[in-house]
């Protein structure tokens, strides 16, 4: 009996620590994710390389999530929601032209993301009269 309670006791211990570092990354809120990283909000590793850019993949500046633009290097939850307000973007470039980066963030940034999403939100046709 006490060689199975050696046995089981580090096993529950080793459980119970491998939970407790999972419970300690930060987790987006449900639904509407809009808002999500806050300003606030200093991004996790784990956060980081889970986006397209940490995967090798461009982000792109007329759809990403504020998370994926906020995960880009200089960028942080800040910079990123500017960078959604400031949309639709022609090209990467606007950035610098619209003014929402300074030139060393572009520079950081410039060879990860691209403009090459929905430039402009269009309106439902009415009905043709």
């Amino acid at each position: 009996m006490k060689l199975l309670r050696a046995v089981i006791a580090p096993v529950f211990l080793l459980a119970a620590v491998s939970f407790a570092q999972q419970n300690q990354q930060a987790a987006p809120p449900p639904g509407d994710q809009s808002s999500y990283p806050a300003e606030t909000h200093k991004m996790t590793t784990a956060e980081k390389s889970d986006s397209p850019s940490a995967n090798g993949q461009p982000v792109d500046l007329n759809s990403a999530s504020k998370k994926d633009l906020a995960a880009l290097p200089g960028i942080g939850p800040d910079y990123a929601q500017t960078i959604i307000d400031a949309r639709p973007f022609g090209s990467k470039e606007d950035l610098l032209k619209k003014k929402v980066i300074p030139q060393e963030t572009y520079d950081k940034i410039q060879n990860r993301v691209t403009a090459t999403g929905p430039k402009k939100q269009s309106l439902p046709e009415g009905p043709k009269h």
